[in-house]
């Protein structure tokens, strides 16, 4: 069973992208001109089939957003997939 962490600590946040050669980054545009959630982990060597263009942030404009939007980041440290993660209420 894999273990879900939630967390909005950026040593930690850094350690997950970095383990998986991930970096901060933020939706430009979407097909459909709105993205209700711009924060992304752009992985080079994951293949994804998002429909969006990204741009890199520096940790500090990512971690800034997170912020402001009152984020956590949760994700499974030993699942199946891993770089599955997602953005979650930092509060909730």
């Amino acid at each position: 069973m894999a273990t879900t962490i939630k967390t909005i600590d950026h040593n930690l946040i850094k350690a997950f992208a970095k383990s998986r050669n991930g970096t901060p980054a933020m939706v430009d545009q979407v097909a459909d001109g709105y993205s209700s959630q711009p924060l992304r982990i752009h992985f080079d060597e994951h293949d994804n089939e998002d429909t969006f263009d990204l741009n890199p942030v520096s940790w500090e404009v990512f971690f800034a957003e997170m912020r402001n939007r009152e984020l956590a980041l949760a994700f499974e440290e030993d699942g199946d997939d891993p770089y599955y993660y997602e953005f979650v209420p930092a509060n909730g």
